[in-house]
């Protein structure tokens, strides 16, 4: 499966998580974990990488792995998501995804 097909399915899923409120548990967010890193090749920090809001999905990103054309691709394949950079101290690079209206 190409990146874009594979990221435009896991869009539609994590849509339907925030939509719904829907809780997920640990086995959960490993999948998406896997999903991200592996499937997509995402470098995502091992003890955070996703989180899940009710508005929007955060990416813990490891920034010295990182190719910006990923993130490029990311941006081009989430397109009902406002991507937003967000500052932290701990040399991780938080992507925040936030369901546009």
């Amino acid at each position: 499966m190409t990146f874009e097909r594979i990221a435009s399915k896991l869009q539609e899923e994590l849509i339907e998580i925030i939509k719904s409120n829907k809780e997920l548990n640990d086995y959960e967010i490993i999948v998406y974990k896997y999903v991200f890193i592996s499937e997509l090749g995402i470098p995502l920090l091992e003890d955070l990488g996703v989180e899940i809001t009710e508005d929007s999905f955060i990416l813990y990103i490891i920034p010295d792995d990182l190719e910006f054309d990923l993130l490029r691709n990311l941006d081009d394949a989430f397109d009902r998501f406002e991507i937003t950079f967000l500052p932290n101290s701990y040399n991780i690079l938080k992507l925040k995804f936030k369901l546009s209206d």
